[in-house]
This record gives structure tokens, C-alpha cells and sequence, in this order.
């Protein structure tokens, strides 16, 4: 995989800091490297008890940060106990100069002392004295110690530096599997005791490879193409500066003209104008200049991640392959969520003078009224394309009903573990079963059919909304029933919380018709309810994250999207002209949510916060209605109200 990967250029590794060479490099368990000067002022500048022990935000992307063995140590002491990114500085600063290492016991205690070998099992570099010192321990007698120059050529002992291989619940214990089923890294003895009733365990040491989601190599290049765009940013921020500046020298040079004719009261607006005009660029030029120090930072935070995982893509097996991906795979989120949030628009200012029209009242008028200097914004928008992924037709299910009956509708699809969908065709009142070759295998009749969800096992919840009913269903060939609740209001959405919990939603049939969503039980005991000050009598639907802590619900006929905690708490709103009658809505893998617009023939693509990344129109069939994602949250299940042909059209997207 490493041969197949074209490096760009050896790019000096810099800190997302200073933004200067790196010096003393540590890196943060999310794989951001900072020197380890800049990284010590940082936390001793920051809140060090975020969640109640010794932590810290990354500068970067603002993940709680532990640092190793620092219960006894002061925030002061904090950057030395982080690993010194040895994979970044030899092997992409491998031409450029020798690189000094410090020793890792004297930097705890804020000692700079030159590193002169490396304790293999203790991952500590060493200096003379420390080593000879090191020898003396009995426990350590044993320990291989390295020279500087043995650990620069060797690439095994490199890549095992960086690469964090211990399970972050049993410290004791390396990491060797990885559980499909949760997406998550863990030990022998984890699969022993927590993950002994997953069915997808992947060996690391002989199967590493089949773990990866994602190509590192497509990482490797949307991370380029953020490289790129935040170049673009930069250049065009630099470029709107420069105009800036040409701007104001000409509205100095208009004014001085102007002067000439109105002698003394242009001595006063000159004056003002000159003023003005200079402390308008100081501010905007500032404003913009931090920006791009902001925009240089978040640059060189994703030039390190890159770099890092060129360099273990050449020189790492597949374990530090995997390991590294998975955790740049969590920055990239990140990188995404910024450029959404700072860089998709460049505010476009322009310095302009206005000049009274009348002079008759010269000299009673002031000079901020004779003329006046200010900015002007124009929004230019940076185009996205490569950093988001657009999703694209996989393949067609079905494009009509497969026995006889009128043109189903689709309102509600629940998809399987194993590949299988369950659709609920609401107007022949069933439910019909899928292969994961796309095969209907079987239906099963059931009057109000609407929305449906995965729970566990072979089993599915469906809402009846008009009979305010849930029905489980298992989902095999034939499809049974197996137990069901009635619901206080007519219930429309449903979506899984955990294997004995639901969400569902609705609206109310009491006199003032709102909207609700509760917390239910798999045996139909309410634990929680939420009503919404909004009337409603048409569709909802429900989507959770993958964290199951939040959840997404769409109103059709008010065209909002809601974004509540379990607890009741509103995260946000979403609404968008461009978004009308959103009913079908769905989480993928990084959790960026999708909601179709059944009357505005569009899909609306959501940051986790509410902040809209992209419109989806391409592709997308007329009225779409449901959408649901399938358990590797890379694919999803798009159905449309019929066609002419009086079709109902059934897509999977990827």
C-alpha cells in the first residue's frame, strides 16, 4: 500500500502554533504535534480540570487531552510526558539536518538535556546519565537500549513510537482486535469480557488490512485537497488585503483633490477621511491577518496529519496503518467541520467615500457627514468539491410493486445488519422483505404501516401511526410478529436508542395538535415525553447518532429540522428556504446528518451542529421521501413517491 502512495514534497514540518519549525516535537493522543515549548505555554494558559482530572484541550481539534502520568505532576510539567514524534522529524526531515532528540526523564523535570539512546521497552529516550542510571535498576537491567542513530534507520522502532498500540481500558494489554460491531480498538481481554457477544472481531496481526473503512489513501488525498483549499483561502484573504490597501490610498488621493476646492473645511474633512480610512484597514486588515493566522494554523495542523500518515503508509505494516488511519479518520471530521464553520465564505470588503451631494450647507454640516468611510461585504463562496464526498447511485432495488396491487408507497425502511431491507408500503398496508442481493423474498400484511427501524437480531420496530401502535416484527422468511404496544398519540417516527429502547415521534390529538417525541421502552413504558410548540398533523421522522446522545427530527409541513439531547435539551433548529416538506432524515458514519426535501427535490447535508455543508440535487429522484443508512453508515436507502408510470423508485446511494 506505503509504494503505491506518491509523496508530495518534504515539507518542513511545522507547529500549528508558532507556525514555525517544529522544536521538541510531542504528539497529543489525537496525532496533532506541537513543540513542546509552545504545547507547555498552551496548557499552563488553559482550564486543566475540563472533566474533572488533569486535562486539556488540543489546540487543533479540541479533543479532552490526558496526559500520561500526570496526577503527581504540575500543567508545567504536562508537554514533556507526550511521546517526541520521532516518525515526522526523521523520516520527512531525514535530508534536511540531524535532529535532536531531549531526554524524556530530564524533560519531566524541565531539564534540556540531549538524548544520547532510546529504552525500547520504557519508549523513553535517554541521556548518558540517565542511561547509566536506567542499567542500575533491576527491573530494567534487561532493557534494550538504542543509539540516536540505530533509532533513525530503523523504521520498525520508528513506526512504534507514534503508533499507540496499548488498549486504553487494560494499559496493560496491546491492542489486537478490532470490533466491527462498536468500531472500536480493544485487547484479548476485552474481547473476552466486553465484546465476547460481537460477531465481527478482526485480528490485527494477520488481518489488519480487512479493518480499514476507508482507503488511507483516499484520506491521504482529501486531506491534499483540504491542504489546497485552505491555501486558497489564504491567497484569496492576502489578495483582498492588498485591495485593501489599494482602496484606501485611493480614497486618500480623492479626498486631497477634492481639498483644493474647498480649502479650509477639506483641511477638517481630509483629516477625518484620512483617519478613518487608515484605522478601517488597521481593524480589517488585522481582522483578516488573524484569520489567516487561524487559517495557517488549522493548514498546518492538516499538513502534520498528512505528512504523518505518509510516512507510516511508507514505512509502517499494516497495524500502524490501521491505527493511524482510524485516528486521522476522527481529525478529518474535524478538519471538515472547521472549514464549514471558518473558511466556506471570504467576506469581500470594500473601503468606499461618499461625498454630501449638497454643499450649500458646508460649513454647518460636520465632517463625518461630508464624507464617510466604510466597508462594504461581499460573500465569495469557496467551493467544497472533494472535501465532502456527494453521495452517487450505487444501485436500483425495484422500480414497481412485485404482486399485483396498487402503486406502493414507501413511507418508511428499516436496514439490516446482515444486508437485508424491510420497506413498509403504506398503501397496500404491508411490509415487504428484501435480500441484500435486492431480492423480495416475502411480505407480511399490516394495516397504517409507516416508519420502521432496526432493533436487534432478526427484529424490527414499525410505527402503525392512524392505530397509534408499535409492531415488531422478525425479519426472515416468512416475517412474524412477535409483540407490540399502543402508543399515547399517533406516532409516525422511530428510531433505536439501544436494543430495549426507542424514540418516537408524532403529533398529539389533543386540542392543540403539536408535535412530540418520547422515550419508550421495547415493552411500551414511556420514560420520557417532549412536546414541541408547533402544530402539526403531517409527517415526522426520527434519526439518532451513532453515540445514541442525540437525535434528529424532521416536520414536514413546517419545514424544520429539530436536534434534541435525550434529556429534552434543543441543540439546534434547522430551516433553509431551499429545504421544504423535509421528511426522510439519516446519520452516516462521521455523523453528518441528510434530510431529504420531498417538495424541493434535494437532500440537505448537515454538520453534527446544524450548519449546512452542501445541497444535493444531482441524482436525486423527485420527491424523495424516506432515507435510511445502513450499519457502516457509508450507504443509504432513498425512496420517491411514484412517477408518471406510476413507479415507486427505490435507490441505494453511496
Amino acid at each position: 500500500m506505503a509504494k503505491d502512495m506518491s509523496s508530495r514534497t518534504n515539507e518542513e514540518p511545522l507547529c500549528p502554533i508558532c507556525i514555525e519549525t517544529l522544536k521538541v516535537p510531542r504528539t497529543l493522543t489525537c496525532l496533532h504535534t506541537f513543540c513542546q515549548h509552545c504545547l507547555s505555554k498552551y496548557i499552563q494558559e488553559s482550564d486543566c480540570s475540563l472533566v474533572g482530572k488533569p486535562s486539556f484541550n488540543c489546540p487543533v481539534c479540541c479533543r479532552p487531552t490526558y496526559p500520561p502520568s500526570a496526577e503527581s505532576k504540575q500543567p508545567k510539567e504536562w508537554a514533556g510526558l507526550f511521546p517526541q514524534n520521532t516518525a515526522l522529524l526523521v523520516l520527512l526531515g531525514e535530508e534536511k539536518a540531524k535532529v535532536d532528540f531531549l531526554c524524556d526523564p530530564c524533560s519531566s523535570e524541565e531539564q534540556s538535556i540531549i538524548a544520547t539512546g532510546f529504552c525500547v521497552e520504557c519508549r523513553e529516550y535517554l541521556c548518558e546519565s540517565c542511561i547509566n542510571a536506567h542499567k542500575k535498576i533491576k527491573i530494567a537491567k534487561g532493557h534494550r537500549i538504542l543509539t540516536i542513530d540505530e533509532i533513525s534507520k530503523s523504521p520498525d522502532i520508528i513506526m512504534n513510537l507514534n503508533v499507540s498500540s496499548s488498549c486504553t481500558i487494560h494499559t496493560d494489554k496491546e491492542i489486537e482486535y478490532f470490533c466491527k460491531d462498536h468500531k472500536t480498538v480493544c485487547c484479548v481481554k476485552c474481547s473476552i469480557i466486553d465484546q465476547r457477544s460481537c460477531s465481527e472481531l478482526v485480528d490485527l496481526k494477520t488481518n489488519a488490512k480487512s479493518a480499514l473503512e476507508e482507503d488511507p489513501r483516499d484520506v491521504f488525498e482529501i486531506l491534499r485537497r483540504i491542504e489546497d483549499f485552505l491555501l486558497s483561502h489564504m491567497q484569496t484573504s492576502k489578495s483582498n488585503i492588498k485591495r485593501l490597501e489599494t482602496q484606501t490610498n485611493e480614497i486618500v488621493s480623492t479626498i486631497k483633490n477634492a481639498r483644493e476646492q474647498v480649502n479650509k473645511l477639506f483641511d477638517v474633512i481630509e483629516n477625518y477621511v484620512e483617519e478613518k480610512g487608515r484605522q478601517l484597514y488597521k481593524e480589517e486588515s488585522i481582522k483578516l491577518n488573524d484569520l489567516n493566522q487561524e487559517c495557517q494554523s488549522q493548514l498546518t495542523a492538516v499538513q502534520g496529519s498528512r505528512q504523518l500518515l505518509d510516512a507510516i503508509l511508507r514505512l509502517g505494516n499494516e497495524t500502524h496503518v490501521f491505527l493511524t488511519a482510524r485516528q486521522i479518520q476522527t481529525q478529518l471530521t474535524n478538519y471538515r467541520e472547521q472549514i464549514v464553520k471558518k473558511y466556506t465564505a471570504i467576506e469581500s470588503k470594500e473601503i468606499t467615500l461618499t461625498l454630501h451631494e449638497s454643499l450649500k450647507t458646508l460649513m454647518s454640516l460636520a465632517a463625518d457627514q461630508l464624507a464617510t468611510v466604510q466597508t462594504e461585504i461581499k460573500v465569495d463562496t469557496l467551493c467544497l468539491d472533494g472535501i465532502f464526498r456527494t453521495p452517487t447511485l450505487d444501485s436500483v432495488i425495484e422500480t414497481k410493486c412485485p404482486n399485483s396491487g396498487s402503486t406502493p408507497s414507501y413511507r418508511g425502511s428499516a436496514w439490516l445488519p446482515y444486508g437485508s431491507i424491510l420497506l413498509c408500503d403504506y398503501t397496500n398496508s404491508k411490509c415487504c422483505l428484501y435480500s441484500p442481493e435486492h431480492t423480495h423474498l416475502t411480505d407480511y400484511i399490516l394495516k397504517d404501516t409507516w416508519d420502521a427501524c432496526f432493533v436487534g437480531g432478526d427484529e424490527v420496530a414499525v410505527t402503525m401511526t392512524q392505530a397509534k401502535k408499535i409492531q415488531f416484527l422478525t425479519c426472515t422468511a416468512p416475517i412474524t410478529p412477535t409483540r407490540s404496544f399502543t402508543t399515547r398519540y399517533y406516532c409516525d417516527g422511530v428510531a433505536a436508542l439501544s436494543e430495549d429502547k426507542l424514540v418516537i415521534s408524532g403529533y398529539n390529538d389533543s386540542s392543540n395538535q403539536n408535535y412530540y417525541w418520547s422515550i419508550v421502552n421495547t415493552q411500551g413504558k414511556e420514560e420520557y415525553y417532549h412536546e414541541i410548540d408547533q402544530k402539526g398533523e403531517t409527517v415526522t421522522y426520527l434519526a439518532v447518532n451513532e453515540s445514541k446522545t442525540r437525535f434528529y427530527m424532521s416536520c414536514c409541513d413546517i419545514n424544520t429540522v429539530y436536534c434534541f439531547g435525550l434529556n429534552g435539551q434543543l441543540h439546534f433548529v434547522y430551516t433553509n428556504e431551499q429545504l421544504k416538506g423535509p421528511t426522510g432524515i439519516g446519520v452516516d458514519r462521521d455523523n453528518y446528518v441528510y434530510v431529504t426535501g420531498f417538495a424541493s427535490n434535494n437532500i440537505h447535508q448537515l454538520l453534527p451542529d446544524g450548519n449546512l455543508i452542501q445541497i444535493i440535487t444531482i441524482g436525486i429522484p423527485n420527491k424523495p421521501l424516506t432515507l435510511t443508512f445502513d450499519k457502516s453508515g457509508t450507504r443509504f436507502l432513498l425512496t420517491s413517491e411514484s412517477d408518471m408510470s406510476h413507479k415507486c423508485h427505490i435507490y441505494v446511494l453511496k
